[in-house]
């Protein structure tokens, strides 16, 4: 629908600041990945975006559904790979997850995990949102690769995203404790060793 001047009317419900609402779902992220589930607050999104608080509840309406969509969002992008082969689709995808480990977004998913497990009780969708992204990116994959005819229709997609999600978090947490970063040849080189783990171990096979 337009307006009477002809303009598109604009959608109810989304920020009018332009830009607004990729640096609330940056900023969001940021104070998660600082602060956790206690110390998060719509308030603190929106001074670091730069906006009114007003503007970030245009769009959410509270802190579970602004951190669902921020994960959702990007956490998307790690699985977004087509090489054409499961062994090439694989690295690509942990060397995603390795790279997103180094930033606020990708340290918040992983404080996300920690709290959903510590807490007494569910803390919000948010949570689930992590897993999903973590298991369909990795579905995805395999549904290829069995369309292919490299991997059978049995093959367990949840197995595989424990192997590579586990084997990066553990090598996040280490190099985060010994306050060193991962070069881009280091995730290279970790990212090969893994799914070489994954396709000739798990698997019980070499795939091309």
């Amino acid at each position: 629908m337009s307006t009477s001047q002809g303009e598109p009317r604009r959608g109810r419900g989304r920020p009018r600041t332009p830009g607004a609402e990729e640096r609330i779902i940056d900023a969001a992220l940021e104070e998660y990945g600082e602060h956790g589930w206690a110390g998060f607050t719509m308030d603190g999104v929106a001074r670091r975006a730069g906006v009114g608080k007003s503007t970030v509840y245009l769009r959410w309406q509270d802190k579970d559904s602004l951190l669902t969509e921020a994960v959702s969002t990007r956490g998307g992008t790690i699985g977004a790979v087509d090489t054409g082969s499961l062994r090439g689709d694989l690295t690509r995808l942990s060397e995603n997850l390795f790279r997103q480990f180094r930033d606020a977004a990708g340290w918040a998913s992983l404080r996300i995990t920690f709290d959903a497990a510590g807490a007494h009780e569910r803390l919000g969708r948010f949570t689930e949102a992590v897993a999903d992204v973590q298991v369909d990116a990795v579905a995805r994959i395999v549904q290829r690769a069995v369309d292919r005819g490299e991997v059978p229709e049995t093959t367990r997609p949840d197995w595989i995203t424990a192997c590579i999600y586990g084997a990066a978090t553990m090598e996040t947490l280490a190099s985060r404790l010994e306050a060193r970063e991962l070069s881009d040849e280091d995730i290279a080189q970790r990212s090969a060793e893994i799914i070489e783990l994954v396709l000739d171990g798990a698997l019980g096979r070499s795939a091309s």
